[in-house]
Order: structure tokens, then sequence, then C-alpha cells
């Protein structure tokens, strides 16, 4: 959602309190994300990925809620490999976040052209974005608050559409607007399905209660994807994803793709075992794991 180069909208700047807003970069159920420019004194500027909640849902206290929490949930998190929140507030009644505009594409994209051109990612660049991945979800995982006490967040939507490409060559995950976390201020409800089907764990899928391995489990669909340059789990029917999810076998991916080697077969096939107990059991063991095949 902070992708610049999904611009494909050009407007007429507008004016939204101190910001000029121009194009719109995404739009989901709740929020759209324009780009804009926040003026201020002695020629002063800043680009930033501006969210607004949607008009209609302003009085919606539930999804007033919700769209306060990702704010508090993602102001907490200052990390290289996630896109920081640079400002929160309401202005005639919609609330906003300010977030980092980052210069890149979606993981999608490179996904589509691999997948068009039928070669494979080279395995360099996929162990570099599936590290960054790692180091952003571990730093999540164990984000501590000011009185030191662990926040347990969980991003709950990992996929290749909040993974963005930066120019630079490094990945900001993005979108924690459905984020897991413990503390009282920031929690949220189990029980519900949130996310994209075909990334989820199948604990995630079924409505139950999903802890940082299902965060692992997605990382090992995304993984998976990158070096086979081919969708695991998606289906055309959210039915045929579900079940794909819970029963379909899963190919070591040296079957789509010769040049992946056995250890990150074996690497990426524990981060999708379907119960969470045998799963790999945090991002720092997958990480661990990518440094062992890098070397």
């Amino acid at each position: 959602m902070v992708d610049v180069n999904k611009a494909t909208q050009p407007v007429t700047p507008d004016t939204f309190g101190p910001y000029e807003v121009y194009e719109r970069l995404g739009i989901g159920g709740m929020a759209q994300v324009q780009r804009a420019k926040k003026t201020g004194p002695a020629g002063f500027e800043r680009s930033v990925a501006l969210k607004r909640m949607l008009t209609h849902l302003a009085e919606d206290a539930s999804f007033v809620e919700s769209f306060i929490r990702e704010a508090k949930v993602v102001s907490m998190l200052v990390h290289p490999n996630i896109a920081q929140v640079y400002d929160f507030g309401r202005i005639g009644g919609i609330y906003y976040i300010a977030m980092e505009l980052v210069a890149g594409f979606d993981l999608r994209k490179l996904l589509r052209y691999a997948n068009r051109a039928n070669e494979p990612i080279p395995l360099p660049v996929v162990l570099s974005i599936l590290g960054e991945l790692c180091d952003a979800l571990e730093y999540a995982h164990n984000c501590k608050d000011e009185a030191g006490t662990r926040l347990n967040i969980v991003h709950r939507d990992i996929s290749p559409s909040n993974m963005i490409v930066a120019h630079t060559g490094h990945i900001k995950v993005i979108d924690f607007g459905i984020a897991k976390a413990a503390s009282r201020q920031l929690h949220t409800e189990s029980g519900q399905v949130k996310g994209k089907l075909g990334y989820m764990s199948p604990e995630a899928a079924l409505g139950m209660s999903s802890g940082s391995v299902s965060d692992v489990f997605s990382m090992g669909v995304v993984a998976w994807e990158l070096v086979t340059a081919s969708p695991l789990f998606s289906a055309r029917t959210d039915f045929e994803t579900m079940r794909k999810i819970r029963e379909a076998e899963v190919a070591p991916p040296s079957r789509h793709n010769p040049s992946s080697p056995l250890e990150l077969d074996h690497l990426i096939l524990a981060g999708l075992e379907r119960a969470p107990e045998p799963r790999l059991p945090s991002a720092a063991a997958f990480r661990r794991g990518l440094n062992q095949v890098a070397a």
C-alpha cells in the first residue's frame, strides 16, 4: 500500500490538513492510500503515503478502533525492513496515518515477471528477500513496549502484496492493519478469519488462535512461491484454496526449480508444516536456515 509504482490515477492535488494529496496508490475495505506531500515552514517538504479511512466508515466504532490500533502497532515498530509511521491524527472527522513512501514495487510484480518469463528468480535475490522478511518478523514478534513488556505482535497478512521491494534492493513489510498484539491497549479479537486466504496458516484459515508460527507458515508460502515462481495454494475459489491449504501435497521447491538446493527444500517444507507444533518455531530459526543455505 505504499508502492509508489502503483500510481494509476493521476489527480489534481487537493488538500487535507497540512498535506497536498495526489494520486491513489491503493484501496482496501477500510481505507485508501494516496501519495501526499506535507509542507511546513521554511520550505519544509516530506513525501508520504497517506492512508485515510473511507468516509462512510468514519462513524463505525469497530473500524475506527481497528484503524487506531494499526497506527499504535506500527508506530512501535522501528526497523529498516518495516515501513515507518510518521504521523497519525484526525482531520474533519477522518482518521489518517502518514507512512513512509517506499520507492519500489510489491513482490507480486516480481513474481509475475518471473512467471511470464518462465524463469526462476535468482537464488541470491530470493535469499536476500527472505532474510530481510525474517528480520522484520522476528523484530515484530519480539518487540517490547517502554515498560519492557513483550507485545507479541503477529502480522497475520504476510503475502507478496504486503512486501515492497525498494529501489535500493531492500524490502519493506507494510500493512499491519490486521496485526494481532497481546497488549491490552492493542488487543485484537481471535476467532475471526483475517488476511489473504492463499497465504494463511491452516489454523488462521479456520479462525483459530494463531501466534507467531502462523506468520512463519505464511513466510513459507512466500518462500515456496519465490523459488518456484508459481502459486502454491491460491486457487479460483476460496473453497478450493482452503482444501489445498489443508490437504494438498506440498512438493519440494526443487521439483519446479532444480537450482534449489535440498537444504532450502527442507527449510521451506519445515516452515510449511500444517500443525504448529512441528513447524519451524520462529522467524529467527528460518533466518538461521537461510544463512546456512547461503553459506
